[in-house]
């Protein structure tokens, strides 16, 4: 064989546009075309031939390669980029099934459009091969529905066995199924449908990593629902019982995972982030088992009110056209590929892996001398990133290389343009418009960042009664001054590595005496959330919603519109029509807003009585200071400041003290206290009283729980002795603008 065949790119390799143009025409005949009536079937006769990939990279074998290479229409779904880079270098016309997945859509919905995908050309009396992962015939609905399908109407159907996730797993466990028996379940369905579990047999578990699950995350899964599936292990086996993590080789030259844990070390969350998507197995049901409404609800996938439809039989229906097929058929009309799709481009990471299958010497030198083997083959193109990650034999690690993703921090600039994003919401809401030019490599440094800083997660997260809250203040420019409490409490020493947040829990620096670790996650809805453990206790918090409307702090000012003059003022900030007061809702607007029948722009502001920002106030400089404003003046420390101007909400001043000579300040109204606060050269805040302080908590305002509403407002009050440190505003900011950047990449 030729040795240096994989060191230079294929002549013959599609581009992303070429794959984009192709998928567009063919969504628009697949809305055009929808599914045939029954009873009735295409002519003429198309042929389709369903094929397996295997688990290691591009293992076909001669005879599916030759059926690639002649089908008149090729189709993939594969994990793989390898196996991508070999089946496009073959066939540059191929089909990658894998756009049809989305983050924001469910995944049967996608399994529906890949059949349909596949059965267009066959009912146009072509040749068609789809290649699916492993054996294309477990756990691929896609594959077994097209082949219903196609031979209902007639056309020549066959389905190729690949090498299994099951047949990898007996060969590396030295499992023999047959004694003394094997149980397989699919996790989800095992815990849905309460299967019974025969202590007494091998016992297989498919897809843990996704239990619970029914929609898409192109950045992986959360292992949120795992608890409740570990429960169900423990029940029957107890929690020192063994249990092996198993995920096969996909590559030559590495090793099989087979990590040992007992059924107790699988609720650590640092053993569980080692648990992925598994392979799936399959064993016909003989008995129709219904689902257990209990379980439905922990794991969320039952709604009050909702009512558990019994089944129809033991085997699901999956070559119908409902509703839901046809909701997926409609999806064709506007399809267009997800930005956050993965064009696999032809890598020298991926060549080197076909190398590693072809070439025993290389191969061989891999397993003894991984460094050395990769360097002797790496072309100059191959980076040294590439080729340490290459050198580790760790699957992760060179499929990031192979999918030409390897993970590097963002330059400074980039760093400067993500934090611009993520703390100017008009930085944002240009980019949802267009009006702020992207980069191709923007999806990943955001991931990079999400991971590792801490200030797009500031907020307030609880669970939906109140009884657990979780306050964050990230820094942006200064992360040691990151702040968290849990229950109102401060928690020392907090690190965010990883897009985990975790703390040791010693003492009242542990928050009420215990850590936790807490991954972050942004959900499809658009909330925030955190997920892991606190003081032991497993827990999954979300996101307080703020309100729709911007709080009526924020809108503290006089206006005249209409010929009316409308304020909005301190202290208890109520609204006031030519000097009544208005007790009508206010309907707030990105241009202004409407009172009692009256429509105010923000551009009607006129000079407003500042005597709302008048008070003393604590500024959170070195060794404090006050800052006092009134009718009288301006002082600081008691210092007069005679050159002091306001202009509207703004005070400067030059010629000032040697501590602080000058100064630009701008006023705003704190949300969760009301009372005044100040930021620019300098922050500060009028304190809050103790009294006031209860009086405020008493009142929870904008929906959230008592007991959270009462800790935000303590930690308001405390901050603004020490200058104030703009909860709320940090709350908002941090949530608008990351709901708004991830809008604009989906």
């Amino acid at each position: 064989m030729d040795q240096n065949r994989y060191e230079r790119p294929f002549d013959r390799y599609p581009t992303r546009r070429e794959h984009e143009a192709r998928w567009a025409e063919l969504a628009r005949a697949l809305a055009g075309a929808g599914p045939l009536p029954p009873g009735e079937s295409s002519a003429p006769k198309g042929e389709l031939t369903v094929l397996g990939s295997g688990i290691e990279a591009a293992g076909f074998t001669r005879a599916d390669e030759q059926l690639i290479r002649e089908a008149d229409h090729v189709f993939h779904c594969v994990a793989d980029p390898a196996t991508v880079v070999r089946i496009n270098a073959w066939r540059p016309d191929a089909y990658d099934l894998s756009v049809l997945y989305d983050d924001a859509k469910d995944r049967y919905l996608t399994y529906v459009q890949m059949t349909e995908a596949v059965l267009h050309f066959v009912r146009a009396g072509r040749r068609v091969a789809a290649v699916f992962y492993g054996h294309p015939g477990i756990f691929v609905l896609s594959s077994h529905r097209a082949v219903r399908i196609a031979r209902r109407e007639g056309h020549a159907a066959v389905m190729r066995p690949g090498v299994s996730a099951l047949d990898v797993l007996c060969a590396d466990l030295g499992v023999d199924p047959s004694s003394p028996g094997m149980q397989t379940f699919e996790a989800s369905d095992l815990l849905i449908r309460d299967r019974r579990i025969d202590p007494g047999l091998h016992l297989v578990l498919w897809q843990v990593g996704i239990v619970g699950e029914l929609g898409y995350q192109r950045a992986g899964f959360s292992n949120r629902h795992l608890p409740v599936l570990l429960n169900r292990l423990e029940a029957v086996y107890g929690p020192d019982h063994t249990v092996v993590n198993y995920i096969g080789a996909r590559y030559r030259g590495l090793d099989p995972l087979t990590a040992h844990h007992t059924v107790a070390e699988l609720r650590d969350p640092a053993v569980q982030r080692t648990v992925t998507s598994a392979s799936t197995w399959y064993i016909a049901p003989v008995e129709a088992a219904p689902a257990d409404p209990q379980v439905l609800e922990r794991l969320g996938l039952l709604q009050p009110g909702q009512t558990v439809r019994p089944p129809d039989g033991p085997m699901r229906v999956i070559d119908d056209y409902g509703p839901r097929e046809r909701e997926a058929l409609a999806g064709f009309t506007d399809f267009r590929i997800p930005a956050g799709y993965h064009w696999q481009r032809d890598t020298p990471g991926a060549r080197f892996v076909l190398a590693l299958g072809e070439d025993g010497a290389l191969r061989e030198r891999y397993v003894r001398e991984p460094a050395a083997a990769v360097a002797a083959w790496a072309p100059p193109e191959l980076g040294a990133a590439e080729r340490a990650l290459l050198a580790r034999r760790e699957d992760l690690a060179v499929q990031a290389v192979a999918r030409g993703v390897v993970h590097r921090r963002p330059t400074p600039e980039v760093a400067r343009r993500l934090r611009t994003l993520l703390t100017r919401k008009a930085e944002a809401r240009r980019l949802v418009r267009g009006e702020v030019p992207g980069w191709p490599t923007i999806r990943q440094d955001l991931d990079t960042v999400l991971a590792g800083a801490l200030y797009p997660w500031t907020g307030l997260y609880g669970t939906p009664d109140g009884e657990l809250s979780v306050y964050l203040l990230g820094r942006a420019t200064f992360p040691l001054k990151h702040r968290a409490y849990v229950n109102g409490r401060r928690i020392g020493e907090v690190r965010y590595e990883h897009g985990v947040l975790s703390w040791r829990g010693d003492g009242e620096d542990g928050g009420e005496g215990g850590g936790g670790e807490l991954r972050t996650e942004f959900g499809r809805d658009g909330r925030r959330r955190l997920i892991g453990t606190v003081q032991g206790r497993e827990v999954r918090l979300a996101e307080y919603l703020l309100p729709d409307a911007p709080p009526l702090a924020d809108l503290v000012g006089a206006y005249e519109a209409e010929g009316v003059r409308v304020d909005v003022a301190p202290p208890r900030v109520r609204v006031t029509v030519d000097g009544e007061p208005v007790a009508a809702a206010v309907l707030v607007g990105s241009a202004g807003f409407e009172v009692d029948g009256v429509t105010v722009p923000y551009a009607e502001a006129v000079e407003a009585d500042n005597a709302w920002l008048y008070g003393s106030y604590r500024l959170g400089v070195p060794g404090g200071a006050e800052l006092r404003v009134g009718e009288e003046g301006v002082t600081f420390d008691g210092q007069p400041l005679p050159k002091a101007e306001f202009s509207g909400r703004r005070l400067v001043w030059r010629g000032g003290p040697e501590r602080l000579p000058e100064a630009e300040l701008a006023f705003l109204l704190d949300p969760i206290t009301l009372h005044p606060m100040l930021h620019g050269t300098l922050v500060g805040m009028v304190p809050v009283g103790e009294e006031e302080a209860r009086r405020l908590a008493a009142r929870p305002q904008y929906g959230i729980p008592a007991g959270p509403w009462a800790h935000l407002v303590a930690l308001a009050a405390e901050a603004s002795h020490e200058g104030g440190l703009f909860w709320w505003h940090g709350w908002e900011q941090s949530a608008t603008a990351l709901r708004m950047v991830q809008h604009a990449l989906r």
